[in-house]
């Protein structure tokens, strides 16, 4: 036999007055302490469990059990559900160019802290293989990065035709030109090549040095600047730390009806989480293509970026397969920018960029 005892002393009927007399004597005195509750320890009309309860292995527990439905109809459960909900549908917003409907409830602020930390652990790291800012090749990287976040403040919206600026569209603050900062990474120096580039909050920009071979020229620059910017304008981090919880949430689901962790984080991972990245992912791809196009970079080049990555991939053993990758695969992105190839075209002419003369201001090589 197991029992449990209340947080309360609980009477026994053996310790229970049986006297009619001291009953009523009791009752006198309850009430001059102003103590209702006891009434209910004599009585047996106990409403609250402060008795013991005996569970049997052969039998059923002795006492009220307390119900499941007891907590779900809860008010407390039905004000937290439409407190829920109305954050939800408060919170809903729009991505930029793509229009994506989203929930957002990490604030700005929360990125922009999350950027500065990012960017101290990247200088701590870094720093010492940054190339000077008036390198030739530091200097071609600004100019591409400038002129993308010039025509991200001056894009025209294909379907209204007006001018709007990508920066604010989601009530952040619009960084100007001059206070960007961009670093160019000399990790061919380093001896450990990564070819990467990545825009971080507050106006961070990095690129390494490995991966200009594969851009091959400022239209192929242009392709991964206006990616990772892509990712800054659709607020990308704040979307991912919003969803967090929710994972978290059902992991923790997963985890009490499996009774393993492991198996919980895979059917998260690989069921929302990484379709989700890889969604961004693509999402970065469509608004990068829209801004370079505007800033009269040439859209056409664009998936020759990732014929190129392709290759470097083969060369270096391959990639994982797209379904366990936060990242779509290189062969997806290249087929992806060729069908957007006439939306691009548009966004081009109406920024004004249809003169050939534009076109071979883009002719420099690395």
């Amino acid at each position: 036999m197991i029992f449990r005892f209340s947080t309360l002393k609980a009477f026994t009927d053996s310790m229970r007055p049986k006297n009619i007399a001291f009953k009523n004597a009791f009752a006198q005195f309850r009430y001059k302490l102003g103590s209702k509750w006891n009434s209910q320890i004599f009585n047996g009309q106990i409403s609250r469990r402060s008795y013991a309860s005996y569970v049997y292995f052969d039998g059923p527990t002795s006492g009220p059990r307390y119900s499941f439905s007891t907590w779900y109809n809860s008010k407390y459960i039905k004000i937290g559900a439409v407190a829920v909900l109305f954050i939800g549908l408060t919170h809903i917003e729009k991505a930029p160019v793509t229009k994506r409907r989203r929930l957002m409830l990490c604030p700005q602020w929360v990125e922009n802290k999350v950027g500065q930390m990012s960017y101290r652990s990247i200088m701590a790291e870094y720093g010492n293989y940054v190339l000077p800012e008036n390198s030739l090749t530091a200097i071609k990287v600004k100019n591409v990065m400038r002129r993308l976040i010039y025509a991200a403040q001056h894009y025209h919206d294909p379907e209204t035709g007006e001018e709007q600026n990508l920066f604010e569209d989601l009530h952040s603050k619009s960084i100007p030109v001059t206070d960007w900062k961009i670093h160019v990474i000399d990790d061919v120096a380093m001896h450990r090549e990564t070819p990467n580039a990545f825009v971080i909050g507050d106006g961070k920009v990095f690129v390494f040095r490995s991966i200009l071979p594969l851009c091959a020229n400022d239209d192929g620059l242009a392709t991964v600047l206006s990616h990772e910017l892509g990712h800054q304008l659709a607020h990308h981090i704040g979307e991912k730390m919003t969803k967090s919880p929710f994972y978290i949430t059902l992991n923790l689901i997963t985890y009490s009806m499996f009774g393993s962790s492991n198996l919980g984080n895979l059917i998260v991972s690989l069921g929302l989480e990484r379709p989700s990245s890889r969604e961004m992912e693509t999402e970065a791809d469509y608004i990068g293509l829209m801004v370079m196009s505007s800033a009269c970079f040439n859209p056409r080049k664009a998936p020759g970026f990732w014929s190129r990555m392709i290759e470097f991939e083969k060369r270096n053993g391959g990639s994982v397969p797209e379904f366990i990758s936060t990242h779509p695969s290189s062969a997806r992105r290249n087929q992806n920018l060729r069908s957007w190839i006439p939306k691009a075209d548009q966004q081009a002419e109406m920024a004004g960029c249809g003169h050939l003369l534009q076109r071979f201001n883009n002719m420099s090589f690395f």
